[in-house]
C-alpha cells in the first residue's frame, strides 16, 4: 500500500508543480505539530502524515506549522498558503482536507494563569485550571481540577473557528469537500522536551497551579478525552459543521510514557509528539478511515432539510 506522497506550498507555486492527476486522492492539509515536526533532531522526526498508508495513492499539500493553533490556520495574515490553495487565487479542486488542531489550541487555553500581568486575578472562565482553594472534593478525580466555566469558554472558541474554517471551504471550488480532524493520543506531562528550549508544554501548567504529579496522567486524559468528545459532536452535527468528520485516536492502542522521564518513552518522543511507532499505529487507521468515508462506505451524518446555512 502507497504511502501519503507530501508536498509543500512553495511546490505548488513553482513553474513545476506536482502531477495531482496522477493521484487518486489529493488532499489539502493544515495543522500543528502532529502534522510538521515534533522534535528538533531530524533522525528521530516523524509526523502523523508521514505514517499515513492509503489502498490506492495519494498525496497532500502540506501547510501545517509547529505551534498552529486553529484561529491562526484560518487566517490569511498568518497562514496565507492555506487559504490561497483553499479559496484564493491558487485554489484547487480537493478531494478532502485533512486537519490536525485543537491540541495547540488546549495546550494555550491551559496556560491562562490565575493571575495576569498586572496583578489582578483572572476569572475561571477564562481559563482551563482551577486554583488550590476552587477546587471540589477528591471524589470528583480529575474533574476537580478543571474549571467548567473555562471549559465552556474553550469549546466556545473551538467550534466558532471550525464554523469559520468550513466557512473559507464553501467559498472556493471545493465547496463541501469533507474535513477530516483527528483527536490526540493521550500524553504523561513530564519533563521531555523538543530540544532548544521547546517544551515541556503540559507540565509547567500543572505545576503553575499546584496539580500533584501523580494526578498529572488523569487531568491530562480528562483533557484530551473532552477534546476528543467536542470534536465527535462537532462533526455528529452536520447542520452546522457539514462534512466534518472525526476520527478518534483514543481507540488506538498507545504506548504511554512513563512519569518523570526526559527522553523518549513508550511511543512518545518528548512530552506531547509520537515516535515514528506511535504516529504509524494512528496513521494507518486513520487513512483507513478517510478512505472508508470517501469511498461511500461510512454512513455520513445528514442534516434536516433546511438546516444547512448557507456559506458565507
Amino acid at each position: 500500500m502507497p504511502k501519503l506522497d507530501i508536498f509543500q506550498p512553495a511546490q505548488v507555486f513553482s513553474s513545476e508543480p506536482p502531477p495531482f492527476s496522477e493521484f487518486g486522492f489529493r488532499f489539502l492539509a493544515e495543522g500543528d505539530s502532529w502534522f510538521s515536526i515534533g522534535t528538533l533532531n531530524p533522525l528521530a522526526n516523524s509526523n502523523l502524515l508521514f505514517e499515513m498508508v492509503f489502498l490506492r495513492s495519494a498525496c497532500a499539500v502540506n501547510c501545517a506549522k509547529p505551534g498552529d493553533t486553529l484561529r491562526r490556520m484560518s487566517q490569511v495574515n498568518t497562514d496565507p498558503n492555506f487559504i490561497d490553495l483553499l479559496c484564493g487565487h491558487r485554489q484547487r479542486i480537493w478531494d478532502g482536507l485533512l486537519l490536525s488542531c485543537g491540541g495547540n489550541d488546549l495546550i494555550e487555553a491551559l496556560g491562562s494563569p490565575a493571575i495576569d500581568a498586572q496583578g489582578q486575578p483572572v476569572p475561571p472562565e477564562l481559563r482551563l485550571l482551577l486554583t488550590r482553594d476552587e477546587r471540589g472534593p477528591a471524589t470528583m478525580g480529575a474533574r476537580r481540577y478543571l474549571s467548567e466555566p473555562g471549559w465552556q469558554t474553550f469549546s466556545g472558541y473551538l467550534r466558532a473557528n471550525f464554523e469559520h474554517l468550513l466557512g473559507l471551504r464553501d467559498q472556493g471550488l471545493s465547496r463541501g469537500a469533507p474535513v477530516f480532524v483527528h483527536g490526540y493520543a493521550v500524553p504523561t506531562p513530564r519533563p521531555a522536551g523538543a530540544g532548544f528550549g521547546a517544551g515541556p508544554w503540559l507540565l509547567p501548567s500543572l505545576e503553575r497551579f499546584e496539580v500533584p504529579a501523580e494526578d498529572g496522567p488523569a487531568v491530562a486524559r480528562e483533557l484530551l478525552t473532552r477534546l476528543g468528545q467536542l470534536l465527535a459532536e462537532m462533526a455528529d452535527d452536520p447542520a452546522r459543521f457539514p462534512n466534518l468528520h472525526f476520527f478518534d485516536s483514543l481507540t488506538v492502542p498507545i504506548d504511554a510514557a512513563l512519569p518523570n522521564t526526559t527522553g523518549a518513552s513508550g511511543d512518545w518522543i518528548n512530552e506531547i509528539h509520537l515516535t515514528r511507532t506511535g504516529y504509524r499505529k494512528l496513521g494507518v487507521t486513520w487513512a483507513s478511515h478517510i478512505e472508508a468515508v470517501l469511498d461511500g462506505e461510512v454512513e455520513v451524518p445528514k442534516a434536516k432539510a433546511g438546516g444547512i446555512k448557507a456559506p458565507v
